[in-house]
């Protein structure tokens, strides 16, 4: 997982007290269920980074584990959600994957082993599994014999961003909802009511309306307006172009996050070849709609060809970079910016 994956992801650990209102029905649809007596020992939720699938899950953790439940809530007063809130109750178990690592059968033995114990407080446990799709093949087989033969009133809640990498025979056993984005007049109307106003639906697509990574952005952007690497992006590119002198630099910005940067990188071109085929002109929505003049400039001085070659080398050292973290960051990237600065001499 990348540094910008760990950073969106952590962000919802860090919004506690903010409203998720795209997420309430669903919320409220598992109370429901709950109370109902069909409610599964094993969920899955996924959804973009940002979403906000640990809090939601989090939140539903307090509420299976609240000692007086509330038709439509935990109480937040009883002994249970009061160690909930200091996170220190000891049925909620948290399981995360490292940085670069996956999780091993051995976390999930540790699990096992805790889930058989009794409940320390009331009957039901809790364990929220971050990351699952980066169980590896025997850490998921494991867990699979968990979620066949539940411990008591134990409840398993998996988060991971698709289902693409979890085994079948998981899947199978788990509930699975995905998560959705709000639409942008929802989006831009919560932003508001935390105190931004926000017009550039351009950022709202580069963040894929995930609202909590949106506002830690925003809230960094308040902070330090030079952390807009959208707009770095743009004259990162120019200063390659007229300022050669200034290659080396944009490399070494660049390599400080391989993925999201590289991607920008993509999206830049991505525009600029929209605006070729489109008449020269460009949705409101587009990531760079901003850098609009500039990007019509550019658009003369690369053919469709050239665009075509250079996304691909982008997105080929992205790969690159991302699989093997032994390679020389800078000097692939310099490579590939000299290239895109020739192909813009040829023209």
């Amino acid at each position: 997982m990348s540094k910008s994956n760990e950073v969106v992801e952590s962000v919802e650990a860090v919004f506690d007290n903010v409203s998720t209102p795209w997420l309430t029905p669903f919320y409220q649809q598992l109370q429901n269920n709950f109370h109902q007596g069909r409610f599964p020992h094993g969920l899955l939720f996924t959804g973009s980074g940002g979403i906000g699938k640990y809090k939601i899950a989090k939140q539903l953790a307090q509420f299976l584990l609240c000692s007086n439940k509330q038709a439509n809530d935990a109480c937040f007063q009883c002994h249970s959600c009061q160690l909930m809130a200091a996170n220190n109750h000891l049925d909620f178990q948290l399981l995360a994957a490292e940085k670069n690592k996956s999780i091993g059968i051995d976390q999930v033995r540790a699990l096992t082993e805790t889930l058989n114990e009794r409940p320390h407080l009331g009957n039901n446990k809790v364990v929220v599994i971050k990351g699952a799709d980066q169980l590896t093949e025997s850490a998921a087989n494991a867990l699979l014999k968990t979620l066949e033969e539940p411990q008591g009133d134990s409840y398993l809640i998996l988060l991971a961003r698709t289902h693409h990498q979890l085994m079948p025979t998981l899947l199978s056993r788990l509930q699975q909802t995905h998560l959705h984005s709000p639409d942008d007049q929802m989006l831009i109307d919560w932003l508001y009511q935390l105190g931004y106003q926000v017009s550039d639906l351009g950022v709202l697509r580069w963040f894929q309306n995930s609202p909590l990574a949106l506002l830690n952005h925003l809230n960094a952007l308040k902070q330090d307006a030079s952390l807009d690497t959208r707009r770095q992006c743009v004259e990162g590119l120019f200063n390659v172009l007229f300022q050669p002198i200034n290659l080396f630099a944009f490399a070494q910005l660049i390599a400080k996050d391989v993925e999201q940067n590289l991607l920008l990188l993509f999206h830049l071109l991505h525009d600029i070849h929209k605006l070729k085929l489109n008449h020269n002109q460009l949705n409101q929505d587009a990531i760079y709609y901003f850098a609009l003049p500039q990007l019509q400039t550019w658009q003369t001085q690369l053919s469709l060809k050239s665009l075509r070659v250079l996304s691909a080398e982008i997105l080929k050292t992205r790969h690159l970079l991302m699989e093997h973290s032994a390679l020389k960051k800078e000097l692939l990237i310099n490579a590939l910016l000299i290239k895109i600065k020739n192909k813009f001499k040829e023209s």
